[in-house]
């Protein structure tokens, strides 16, 4: 009697599990093979500069930004960028790396980066890119994985739309073979006195290990963006050509590009950075 009770009661509790289970829906499985999604772009990208900041469209060109961009990773040429998982809104990091998980194999890992150190900074002409080889600082459940260098290029579409994106690196998470790990970050804050760049990012890892993240990370870079050599830089497409109506003395050059100090009006390649208080 006391038998057929606990079977009774074994059957009951599969039961409600069941139930339960249907009632809550499948739950996903985090280490299905799948294609990691990229993050979609920001509707403005937040430039701060002379302690103030404000959307990019409303005070600097894409050849400004472009050029901006290109000082600051080409400062922190052979040095290490932090990378810390971030507060979008405030970008405070609350932890000193960003991670995602993976399957290497059978095995569940968690991978972990805290840093990339910036190899190769060059421009891209024809395409109209920045190329800028990274080698990242990653783990994997306390083991560190012998990864190539992530080959990558920052695209400048316009002052809204920055990513920076690889074309795939192998790491050997597993004894069977390479996997491949792509990476791409949509930035929304460049802050160039400080060093500083905001961006939702997306790792994809696919081969004998598979898995990925996403999420939102800081880089801290070591040295800022200044001061600015404007001969170091090659303005794409546009040549900046100065309004006929401006006079000696009312002009400044930074970054390679002229600005009228007196007039408000924005001419072809030209910009003007009239920052935005910040509240």
């Amino acid at each position: 009697m006391v038998k057929h009770r606990k079977i009774l009661k074994k059957m009951t509790e599969a039961v409600l599990f069941t139930a339960v289970t249907a009632s809550c829906g499948s739950i996903p499985d985090p280490f299905t093979k799948k294609t990691i999604v990229t993050p979609q772009a920001p509707s403005s990208v937040i430039v701060c500069r002379s302690k103030e900041c404000a959307p990019a469209r409303s005070n600097m060109t894409r050849e400004f930004l472009y050029n901006a961009l290109l000082n600051l990773f080409d400062n922190n040429l052979d040095t290490s960028i932090l990378l810390c998982e971030a507060d979008p809104a405030t970008h405070a990091c609350y932890e000193n790396y960003v991670q995602f998980q993976i399957k290497a194999g059978v095995t569940p890992a968690t991978v972990v980066i805290d840093s990339a150190k910036v190899q190769d900074v060059r421009i891209n002409e024809k395409g109209q890119t920045i190329d800028i080889a990274l080698a990242y600082n990653l783990h994997y459940n306390s083991l560190r994985p012998v990864c190539r260098t992530s080959e990558n290029a920052l695209f400048i579409r316009s002052a809204d739309y920055v990513l920076l994106e690889d074309t795939g690196f192998r790491c050997k998470f597993t004894t069977v073979s390479t996997s491949l790990l792509s990476s791409v970050f949509a930035f929304d804050y460049v802050n160039l006195d400080y060093g500083e760049i905001g961006a939702h990012y997306s790792f994809g890892v696919s081969g004998p290990a598979y898995g990925g993240g996403t999420g939102y990370v800081l880089m801290r870079f070591q040295k800022t963006a200044f001061p600015s050599d404007p001969k170091k830089f090659v303005l794409p497409k546009q040549e900046v050509i100065a309004p006929p109506t401006l006079k000696a003395g009312n002009t400044r050059t930074e970054y390679g590009v002229k600005t009228d100090t007196n007039s408000m009006k924005l001419e072809p390649g030209q910009y003007k950075v009239r920052p935005l208080p910040m509240k």
